[in-house]
């Protein structure tokens, strides 16, 4: 009997203890409420730290969490939210949205480095998520630090999810680069199809040009052909466009069409305004060698 007491006052002095902790754990939270909404977040934090993380709600920890990314100490905010996810998984859309709103102000901010942390925590909760201009910031982040692999990744993403034109073009951009330095020059030229920016119809040509070599090099002859009326196409490079006709003619002279052939070298020839090019140098003798050859049939 006398156990069966003192387990009744223990329990109601734990309960009336649980009772005051909690009360006392909403007071700090509306007090750190009212401080972050008044844009003091250390005062958020001096509150807020005093609660033991068990003691602390889900709306608590959330406060917390952005207080801590407020003034750019994201991997607090971070683990804090991990530790939400972890014990709340239900509170998933409300940690996204988290997530987006702060990889967005550290995006004005110029913190690229934290944004990409942020949008890399995001897509661990939820794997399938539409960053949509994320992809590029990510993308672009691991482009200039020559991590092409997920560079790569993130663009390929993009090019998918982006709608804005102008961040779009940018992702087409970088990844011909990527795709050209790898070797993947065909998903170069396809990604560039029906985008008429520029620097993308400049690209387009250029990896067009070293495709059409490596395809002749190859023996490939109609395909590297259809490259090189591409380039011839698009006018793009313009650099280019004598070293195309001069390929071209190279092209069909493997074949055996000389017709073609000289009609191509003469093409490299008219381009020569100053007669001082050295590919049209070359034409003219090929012209020249034809001309004799054809004589000879």
């Amino acid at each position: 009997m006398k156990n069966i007491f003192h387990f009744t006052i223990f329990t109601v002095i734990l309960f009336l203890y649980l009772v005051g902790c909690n009360r006392e754990a909403a007071i700090k939270g509306k007090q750190a409420r009212e401080y972050f909404n008044n844009q003091e977040y250390n005062k958020v934090i001096e509150i807020l730290e005093t609660i033991k993380p068990s003691r602390r709600t889900a709306t608590v920890s959330l406060l917390l969490g952005k207080s801590y990314s407020a003034i750019f100490e994201f991997d607090k905010a971070d683990h804090i939210f991990m530790n939400i996810f972890k014990r709340y998984p239900y509170l998933k859309d409300s940690l996204v949205t988290a997530y987006i709103s702060i990889a967005d102000r550290f995006e004005k901010r110029k913190r690229t480095d934290l944004a990409v942390k942020a949008y890399r925590s995001l897509l661990n909760i939820e794997s399938e998520y539409n960053l949509d201009n994320g992809f590029y910031t990510l993308g672009h982040y691991y482009y200039i630090r020559n991590d092409l692999e997920e560079a790569m990744n993130f663009f390929e993403k993009g090019i998918d999810n982006i709608t804005e034109p102008h961040i779009l073009a940018k992702v087409k951009t970088e990844l011909m680069d990527i795709y050209e330095i790898v070797g993947m020059l065909k998903k170069a030229i396809e990604i560039s199809v029906d985008d008429s920016s520029s620097d993308i119809i400049y690209r387009r040509g250029k990896i067009s040009y070293k495709l059409a070599k490596d395809l002749f090099a190859g023996k490939e002859f109609d395909s590297a052909l259809v490259y090189c009326k591409n380039i011839i196409e698009i006018n793009s490079p313009k650099t280019l466009i004598d070293d195309t006709y001069f390929l071209m003619g190279e092209i069909y002279s493997a074949c055996g069409n000389y017709n073609n052939a000289l009609r191509c070298y003469r093409e490299v020839v008219k381009l020569d305004r100053f007669r001082n090019s050295e590919i049209a140098s070359l034409a003219r003798k090929k012209i020249g060698v034809l001309t004799q050859l054809r004589k000879g049939e």
